[in-house]
């Protein structure tokens, strides 16, 4: 009689040392020498020919880098001194930049300067290089606040859907230019302050670490004030011209429990709501980027002219997700999570192209750019994350 044998699944720590083993060797792909207008060395999304330097994803990527070897965080240093030393006097600089000058599609960067820069100086235990880029820091930071921003609700809009990173997001791609305040934005922007104000406190700037540390708490105020809508349980986007919340679930609605923005209530109501829900965003492989049942979601393979933000997995956003579970106590949902990516990426690159961009949320199967390495290293860091209760990327 033959006996079944049952299927061993893997323990946490024998999934982190898998796949930190698998992706120990993706680390270099992302790493280039200085070139052109980039003086230091930079960081990449895709593999070594790939000569670009972006905003999200370099410091996603340089973070991912220096949470495992905190040494590293040297390439985080230099994803923000390639954007001081080029930025204009006014503090406006591109999104992207190439070795022979910048990428406009970004028409500013998105707001990750002082958070990178607060980040690489803790890990490396060495916060005098920004005292030499201070003012030109200060002009990069408070860019937005200074030409995109509504005086009303005190809070900023993006200037376009492409400038945001997330291409076709439909809280964003369906209205005009500069006429949405958004949630990712604005917790991008407090989360600014906030490490601008801890910058200045140590460097014995007492006046700007008292100003910028009142603004991130009056931009988080004004978060909860403008964009939190009690009756759905979620943050929304606002149309400037109407006043109307944009209810629509996707990515940017969870970016505040990242940002730790939401209070415990509101945080618990719409991860049960929302997150753990089969109607809206769980599947076997992770969370959509984009409600199942909202009327845009798909999973098709856009990448020209952009990416797809209506319905794929994104690695980078499921570890946002993630991180934002683990903020309000939600520590076995958020090692779940960090399972089924793991898994999902260890299976794409035994497969021999991966890691992708993104994945078909209803088969698991890769989608967009093959060999996308970048922020993808973030998923290895998730489970020994989860288990260690440690947010690299906390602003304290």
């Amino acid at each position: 009689m033959n006996k079944t044998v049952k299927k061993q699944v893997p323990t946490g720590q024998e999934l982190i040392e898998k796949i930190k083993s698998v992706f120990i060797r993706y680390r270099a792909f992302v790493k280039k020498r200085g070139e052109g207008i980039l003086k230091y060395d930079y960081l990449v999304p895709g593999g070594p020919s790939y000569p670009e330097q972006w905003d999200w994803d370099g410091f996603y990527t340089g973070v991912a880098l220096a949470a495992d070897i905190p040494s590293e965080a040297i390439f985080l240093r230099n994803w923000a001194l390639n954007y001081i030393i080029n930025a204009k006097k006014d503090g406006k600089i591109a999104g992207t930049l190439t070795p022979k000058g910048w990428d406009t599609r970004i028409h500013q960067m998105k707001p990750f300067l002082a958070q990178g820069a607060y980040l690489s100086s803790k890990f490396l235990n060495d916060y005098s290089w920004i005292k030499h880029h201070w003012n030109k820091f200060l002009k990069i930071v408070t860019y937005r606040e200074r030409n995109f921003w509504n005086k009303k609700y005190d809070l900023g809009f993006w200037f376009n859907h492409m400038e945001s990173g997330a291409d076709n997001n439909v809280a964003l791609i369906l209205y005009p230019e500069k006429s949405v305040i958004a949630t990712d934005l604005n917790t991008f922007v407090c989360r600014e302050y906030k490490a601008v104000s801890l910058l200045a406190e140590i460097l014995n700037k007492k006046k700007e670490a008292e100003h910028f540390g009142k603004r991130a708490g009056q931009i988080k105020k004004n978060i909860n004030k403008y964009l939190w809508d009690d009756k759905s349980e979620m943050y929304c986007n606002v149309y400037i011209k109407t006043g109307e919340f944009i209810k629509r679930v996707n990515y940017s609605t969870f970016v505040p429990l990242f940002g730790r923005i939401a209070s415990q209530k509101q945080a618990a109501a719409t991860i049960k709501r929302y997150m753990l829900s089969d109607k809206y965003l769980n599947t076997p492989y992770g969370l959509t980027s984009l409600a199942k049942n909202d009327p845009s979601y798909n999973n098709i393979n856009f990448i020209k002219p952009y990416s797809n933000w209506q319905g794929p997995i994104w690695p980078n956003v499921n570890y946002v997700y993630m991180q934002g579970m683990l903020n309000y106590g939600f520590t076995k949902e958020a090692m779940e999570l960090s399972k089924k990516i793991s898994n999902l990426l260890l299976k794409d690159i035994a497969a021999g192209e991966g890691p992708h961009e993104n994945y078909d949320a209803e088969t698991g199967k890769p989608m967009a750019a093959p060999h996308m390495v970048g922020w993808n290293l973030l998923v290895a860091n998730m489970i020994e994350e989860v288990i260690n209760q440690r947010n690299p990327f906390d602003i304290i």
